[in-house]
């Protein structure tokens, strides 16, 4: 993989990579900053150290990122937009050789350095560590080797099929949604297209660029998708030469590929599966309006397996919790501790997401550790998010458990945004009505109707400012 980008790199100069507003980089720009930053780390650090890189979608930081791979240094991607506290907590625990951030640009910018063609990095090397939350409420630092994302990145290029041609960006680099669109492009001869954050807050803005980009594939989160439908100009006369969506980080539902293949008519859907600690993704599929989402088939060298309480396999169609092995299991965390075992000789990793089979497909159901305890049930918000999602009016939900004051759960409710031209025609009282359709008299929620279900910085559903606005 790093010998096709670096050779893109040199026998490709004139082609533009990245673009971040009006400004664009070309390869040659790019591999002249890469050549920089490795001679610097050469002076500081070693083969095996880690860099913390810092910033917000810099070009600088896709230079640091190739840099350290090309040098055996394990980078740690940090997005400003991280609270200071979480930032300290990130560098105390992966303890790195540096922290790169934008004063680094004098460094790219200095005079040229050494051209190169060794690449010191081997398939067991950390490539990258990202910082996830953990249920102890510290970050937890995956460790992804190359040989992990030389692996997913030569699948996920297959996968999507482009060549010459843009990538979307909408994903934090903190975010390992990131790393298709950082990837993508520079295996594909294909421009890498920046979303910045503070744009996607300004819808005018947003959809300014959405129609600069050209994109041919876009990179998000099924919320974010949700959350550009929410104006009816986004759609195919918004981004004529958009062929490809591919899907990460949430469940997606089969109203959110509706309404895209209403506004995009014949636009390729990919719905892709898989956790930080097996590098992004491990399944995907071409899905359809109509028909029941699938998290698609494993990709070459995995295996996903649904096992019980007992991590005996489940029988079919029977939810279960999903086991992954093979050669995207990532080596681990930081601290040795968490979801990574050993199965059968194999190294493996028990994701907490639930998950059936039927007719040889894999149906996502929703995580284990959103699974409320209420009056001696257990209830998965991901099956009333479900129902509710179904009702016409109902544009996105999202279930969470209010608490007392000792963690217990008191009752469960769901945050809906209705559609636009439906507001004013659908009540409480209705849609507690339909839920009791489909679901027993425990799992039926309370009903708040919001005007928004706001996202976090990785373009999820944000479940924690949704509880901060029930009463």
């Amino acid at each position: 993989m790093l010998r096709q980008i670096l050779s893109g790199l040199k026998e490709h100069p004139g082609d533009v990579c990245y673009q971040i507003r009006e400004k664009q980089y070309t390869n040659r720009e790019l591999y002249r900053y890469v050549c920089n930053i490795r001679s610097y780390l050469d002076r500081h650090c070693g083969k095996g150290d880690r860099v913390v890189v810092t910033g917000h979608k810099e070009i600088y930081m896709i230079a640091s990122f190739l840099a350290c791979l090309f040098s055996g240094i394990a980078y740690i991607p940090v997005d400003i937009s991280v609270p200071e506290e979480r930032r300290k907590k990130i560098i105390n625990g992966s303890a790195p050789a540096m922290i790169i951030d934008s004063s680094i640009e004098a460094v790219m910018d200095g005079e040229d350095s050494e051209d190169f063609s060794d690449i010191r990095i081997s398939e067991d090397d950390t490539a990258y560590i990202i910082f996830t939350s953990g249920t102890t409420g510290e970050p937890k630092g995956v460790q992804i080797t190359y040989g992990n994302l030389r692996s997913c990145m030569e699948w996920l290029t297959e996968l999507c099929g482009i060549s010459c041609d843009t990538v979307l960006n909408q994903a934090s680099y903190s975010f390992d949604l990131s790393v298709a669109d950082i990837y993508l492009p520079l295996l594909t001869r294909s421009r890498h297209y920046i979303i910045e954050s503070g744009t996607q807050r300004d819808f005018p803005a947003l959809f300014g660029e959405l129609r600069r980009s050209g994109a041919g594939l876009a990179v998000m989160t099924p919320s974010f998708a949700d959350y550009l439908m929410a104006d009816r100009t986004f759609g195919r006369d918004l981004m004529p030469e958009l062929k490809k969506i591919l899907f990460c980080g949430e469940k997606l539902t089969e109203k959110t590929v509706a309404r895209l293949y209403e506004r995009f008519g014949g636009i390729s859907i990919i719905n892709c599966y898989g956790p930080t600690e097996c590098t992004f993704a491990v399944t995907g599929a071409e899905v359809f309006p109509g028909e029941e989402i699938s998290i698609g088939d494993p990709k070459p060298g995995v295996e996903i397996r649904i096992v019980g309480e007992d991590m005996k396999d489940v029988d079919g169609g029977m939810t279960g919790e999903i086991l992954i092995t093979g050669d995207s299991v990532g080596k681990g965390y930081l601290d040795g501790r968490g979801g990574f075992t050993d199965w059968g000789g194999v190294r493996a990793y028990l994701t907490g997401d639930l998950a059936y089979r039927k007719n040889g497909k894999i149906y996502y159901v929703g995580r284990k550790d959103r699974q409320i305890k209420l009056r001696g049930y257990r209830i998965e918000p991901a099956e009333i998010e479900t129902v509710l999602d179904g009702h016409e009016a109902v544009e996105r939900s999202a279930v969470a458990a209010a608490k007392d004051s000792d963690g217990k759960a008191e009752k469960i409710i769901a945050y809906v945004k209705l559609s636009q031209d439906r507001k004013q025609d659908v009540t409480v009282a209705c849609l507690r009505r339909y839920a009791g359709r489909y679901l027993p008299g425990y799992m039926v929620p309370v009903v708040k109707i919001v005007r928004e279900i706001p996202l976090d910085g990785n373009g999820k559903a944000d479940i924690r400012a949704l509880m901060h606005m029930d009463p």
